[in-house]
This record gives C-alpha cells, structure tokens and sequence, in this order.
C-alpha cells in the first residue's frame, strides 16, 4: 500500500455464527484496509469484535462503514465506525490480577473501583463462573501509573478481597500477554 494512512476503530457485535470475521475482513480488503489489532469475544452467543485498521487516503469512517454495512446486515452485526484515538496504549508496568471465589453481586465492581482509585487502567478483563461446586473467577490484566507498584495495588485490592470474601492473588507481567 501507497500514500497516506490513517487509522480507525471498527466495533461489530451480533449473534455467533460461522463467517464473521471473513465476512468482515473481506470487506476491509476490499477497502484497501491493513488489519493491525484486533479483539474478539464470544460471551453466551453473542460475538463481538474491535479492530484497529489502517486505511488508505481517501477511505474516512463513513466510507469504511458504507463497504461494512453489507456485509453487517448480512450477518446481523451492529457495526460502529470511528477514528482511533491514536496510541497503542500506555507504557506503564503491567500485571495480572486473579479473584476468584462464590460467586455474588459486586464483585467487578469493587475490585475496578479501587483499581481506579489508583489511576491504574484496566486493559483485558474476563470473568465466568466455572467448575461443580460454581466458581467466580476474574482475571484482569492492568496497566500501572506511574508511582505505583504491584506490591502498591495488591495493599489496596487485600481489604477489598477481604471484604468480598474472595481470594486474590496478583503477578506483575514480565512480557505482553495476546
């Protein structure tokens, strides 16, 4: 590909069902688009998907949207079109943060809250409820501020597992997880 590039961010979310992601990326190919990062999730029949594309010149979001909303209505997708905000992310120390226990209301919450508190940045997370007896277990891969450190955050997320009588266990990440 020549000429100038800018990027967007490409959401599409509907019913599980083969072809998808072919569908989609047959679509941004014929764009002349570069698939550069990407996302996807099936949550109890319903997949969802964030792209991150190069474009070429000339192909806005709205161009981008008219070459997927065929392919989109096709397969029952709710799509979205935007500008990337730019950036693949911060640079701050990264680590793994696991709960897991009965499952009850409140949870995510009270473990992101204070997680927010501390200005980290939530950057993966993913929960179930899993095994006989049930389960709850989260994982969420966070991204610290400067100022802070994984001995730091897992002294504010103890009380809180505490609290929700849940355990809590935190690693800091040697190398980026995909």
């Amino acid at each position: 590909m020549t000429g100038e590039m800018s990027e967007l961010t490409i959401t599409a979310v509907g019913r599980d069902r083969p072809g998808i992601v072919a569908g989609l990326t047959e679509a941004l190919l014929e764009l002349g688009a570069n698939l550069e990062d990407c996302r996807a999730a099936l949550l109890r029949g319903t997949f969802a998907i964030v792209m991150a594309v190069q474009v070429p010149e000339g192909v806005d979001a709205a161009a981008a949207e008219a070459g997927l909303r065929p392919v989109a209505e096709r397969l029952g997708l709710t799509i979205a079109v935007g500008d990337a905000p730019g950036g693949t992310g911060g640079s701050g120390e990264r680590c793994v943060v696991s709960v897991y226990g009965a499952d009850h209301p409140g949870i995510v919450h009270a473990v992101s809250r204070a997680m927010a508190d501390l200005g980290v940045n939530i950057v993966d997370l993913s929960s179930r409820v899993v095994g006989d007896p049930p389960v709850y277990v989260l994982g969420i891969e966070a991204e610290l501020p400067g100022g802070v450190t994984p001995a730091a955050l897992e002294g504010a997320l103890t009380p809180v597992a505490a609290e929700q009588r849940v355990e809590l266990h935190l690693e800091p990440e040697a190398d980026e997880v995909i």
